[in-house]
């Protein structure tokens, strides 16, 4: 498995460098790298890690959101008001209601199946939108505004909101869903069960996210690891 992560490691890093020389984005460069080693080009992976696949593209996209969160900045959010919150939401919604009609329209689909398109459709890639702008940041431009800041926290809310929506109709459609939830007398549907637990995950991470923070707050401010400690 440790040889099949390193040649994941190399050989995806060595490709974006090579897109990146060409002026294409290097997830482009990626990408293909994961088609040569994977079971349809040079098969090089092991069974263990397609396997574990899930969880590896899972913890990914933790990393990606996780930066993203990390080069947000609350004055500049604070200072665009509710942009945020329409470039995240109106759009994924404009999005996904439109293809759902076209489909309607063109293949003969009922609404369900339509608005499950439109969400895979209006969903936006981290992978794509977060090193972009992050760069951006880097470079200077539209900080003064906060317009790297407005967008990548309306891409994480469009995705949230997508990938509930996309949730709830898959549970509706699906007869293997699960039973739901029993406490006493009272039972959730999963229809119901679904925004609860998406409620609660991002309560749950907010408040992980503040305890860790004010946890470096006290070990860097109150025992004084700071750089400057450290270079007297």
């Amino acid at each position: 498995m440790l040889a099949s992560l390193l040649w994941i490691l190399l050989v995806g890093f060595f490709f974006g460098q090579i897109a990146r020389r060409l002026k294409a984005p290097p997830l482009v460069g990626m990408v293909l790298a994961g088609i040569l080693l994977g079971p349809e080009g040079g098969n090089l992976l092991g069974t263990e890690v397609l396997g574990a696949a899930d969880a590896l593209r899972t913890i990914a996209v933790m990393v990606i959101l996780m930066k993203a969160g990390l080069g947000l900045d609350r004055e500049k959010l604070q200072q665009q008001g509710s942009v945020a919150l329409r470039l995240g939401f109106l759009p994924a919604i404009g999005e996904a209601i439109a293809v759902a009609i076209a489909s309607i329209w063109l293949f003969q689909f009922d609404l369900a199946t339509g608005l499950l398109l439109g969400c895979v459709l209006g969903a936006e890639s981290p992978a794509v939108i977060v090193p972009a702008m992050l760069r951006l940041k880097s470079l200077g431009w539209g900080v003064k505004k906060g317009i790297p800041d407005a967008i990548l926290t309306g891409s994480a809310l469009s995705d949230v909101l997508l990938l509930l929506v996309f949730s709830l109709v898959l549970a509706r459609l699906s007869q293997t869903a699960a039973a739901g939830f029993t406490l006493g007398s009272l039972t959730v549907s999963p229809v119901l069960l679904l925004p609860m637990q998406v409620i609660g995950q991002i309560g749950l991470g907010a408040l992980l996210g503040w305890a860790t923070a004010r946890l470096l707050v006290l070990l860097l401010a109150q025992q004084q690891w700071t750089q400057n400690s450290v270079q007297d």
